[in-house]
């Protein structure tokens, strides 16, 4: 039977994960923990017994997010009688459940809010047959969010085995790679760009997908030589909806039989409720919900399109509306930068004044001037950077994506 998880040293099969389910009778509705084995195990009891479940972070303050109550966090709860003859008969109940799950959004520019799901609306990206079996995943999430959440899923549900990699420093993830010979990775841009420079490729490893932030071509160039053998996509998910379609490059598309459940109102995407879990920080705008996401059509008629930015993120530089992801993917582009976060500065006489911070490669030397220079031959004059920081290292949501404050 093949592994279920690889923990640092420790290794989980999914026979020893059956019988801890079956002997363990209780779980927590509310549970914190840094195990990410005993998480799965919660995770999974939970839901095959109907049962719902609040997903919280390890590290998370219930201060943070509203309707938490602290004195319930990691308190035990009976389940009634089970037992399962293998995890054949865990995957099918897993299947069928009727469980809710409450899961919070990232706070990539602001306070966690909750979101209440279906399984259903949880797993509608799992893909299941035999062309799906025998994989070996780079798990590269935060287990509690709904990009680690989908990877489990269609993980578990094909029986494939985990590896976790989340947080860990380059050289690590590139011994891992090698080490249980991982055909699948599934991480945000912020997470491959660290892994840059690269001193070898790896040829195992069979699709590399890109989700949760804006990604550029530099990126997925460098991706290539790492992953030569690689088919790479990008998929659009959110807390809110989970995974809805996915992109060859930067074009998505959205899948036909679903369509109708889209519409684009000055360039920002709305989704039709129907697609959504459950939240009371929800607003619509009729029956569709404003994803804050703005994009262009490539083909209006069959759906394609690209995406812009956060609408949030744009910047008023004396009238102008400045989109930061357009002028970090010009930084980006520039050798031996890792990775660049551009936002604005309150300014008296223009509203707000650009700033970039900048992560150079280990070794490289690129200078103020130099991308200075690049830029003004690719940006309007309002579009360049007023200061251009260098920095050590970047901070990141719990979720691994770039925190915008």
């Amino acid at each position: 039977m093949a592994a279920f998880l690889f923990n640092g040293a420790e290794e989980y099969s999914y026979k020893m994960l059956v019988e801890y389910i079956n002997q363990h009778k209780k779980y927590f509705p509310l549970y914190k923990t840094h195990d990410i084995f005993a998480y799965f195990e919660n995770l999974i009891k939970a839901i095959v017994t109907n049962s719902p479940l609040v997903l919280l972070d390890s590290d998370l303050n219930p201060s943070e997010v509203a309707g938490v109550d602290e004195s319930q966090v990691n308190i035990a709860v009976q389940l009634p009688d089970y037992h399962f003859d293998d995890i054949n008969s865990v995957v099918a109940a897993l299947q069928k459940s009727s469980s809710e799950i409450t899961i919070f959004t990232s706070g990539t520019t602001g306070q966690p809010k909750k979101v209440v799901h279906s399984i259903e609306t949880l797993t509608r990206s799992v893909h299941l047959g035999d062309r799906y079996k025998g994989q070996v995943w780079a798990y590269a999430y935060n287990p509690t969010h709904m990009a680690g959440l989908q990877v489990f899923f269609q993980a578990f549900e094909n029986q494939n085995t985990l590896v976790n990699v989340f947080n860990m420093q380059r050289s690590d993830v590139y011994q891992k790679i090698a080490q249980y010979q991982i055909t699948h990775i599934s991480a945000t841009p912020t997470f491959y760009r660290l892994l840059l420079p690269f001193e070898e490729s790896y040829p195992m490893v069979q699709r590399v997908t890109l989700g949760g932030e804006k990604s550029d071509n530099h990126l997925y160039e460098n991706i290539k030589k790492i992953f030569p053998k690689a088919k790479i996509n990008n998929v659009y998910a959110s807390t809110e909806a989970g995974s809805l379609f996915a992109a060859k490059g930067d074009c998505f598309q959205i899948p036909e039989k679903i369509c109708e459940k889209f519409t684009v109102v000055d360039d920002e995407l709305l989704i039709h409720k129907s697609l959504l879990g459950k939240s009371d920080c929800f607003k619509f705008d009729g029956d569709y919900y404003h994803s804050g996401d703005l994009i262009e059509w490539v083909n209006k008629e069959e759906g394609i399109f690209k995406f812009k930015s956060r609408k949030n993120e744009l910047v008023n530089v004396g009238g102008y509306k400045v989109n930061p992801g357009e002028v970090e993917d010009a930084i980006n582009a520039i050798e031996g930068v890792r990775q660049s976060l551009v936002y604005g500065k309150a300014n008296s006489i223009l509203g707000n004044v650009l700033i970039a911070e900048v992560h150079l490669e280990d070794g490289a030397e690129v200078t103020d001037l130099e991308i200075r220079k690049t830029l003004k031959k690719q940006l309007q004059d309002f579009k360049i950077p007023r200061k251009i920081k260098f920095v050590e290292a970047f901070l990141l949501t719990r979720t691994g994506k770039l925190k915008r404050s």
